[in-house]
């Protein structure tokens, strides 16, 4: 892992570029969604909790 200090400053003016890219990886990969079967148990306390439905998935 490579650690290097960086000011607020920098940080601010790589923002930008540092948003975009992943912006354009998310566009790349497509909507993220659950095929594995989920617990029910599991999936009501997603869905108390305001999860998407897309992302619980099925439930067994």
């Amino acid at each position: 892992m490579n650690i290097r200090p960086m000011t607020f400053e920098q940080w601010r003016r790589e923002a930008p570029a540092r948003r975009a890219k992943s912006a354009a990886v998310v566009a790349r990969l497509g909507p993220i969604r659950r095929d594995k079967p989920r617990d029910p148990t599991e999936a009501e306390f997603l869905r108390s909790i305001g999860t998407p439905e897309r992302l619980i998935g099925p439930t067994r």
